[in-house]
């Protein structure tokens, strides 16, 4: 596992990357998880990388954002 699978995340920075693709996430948590590496802005939109499905999938929750 690396490091940054390792970081604690507050109840809200994780909730929001569970939220992302579907909704807007507050700034400051878009900062913290891109310089995680659990997200990553493509052609202007916020996508959950393999580090932050990793991360997800961590935590025991399903990993819904590999579904079709």
């Amino acid at each position: 596992m690396m490091d940054s699978e390792l970081q604690t995340l507050t109840r809200e920075e994780f909730a929001s990357l569970l939220s992302v693709g579907n909704i807007t996430i507050p700034f400051e948590h878009e900062l913290r998880l891109t310089m995680l590496g659990y997200i990553a802005d493509l052609d202007g939109r916020l996508r959950v990388t393999t580090s932050g499905n990793a991360r997800i999938a961590a935590a025991g929750l399903l990993d819904f954002h590999s579904a079709p």
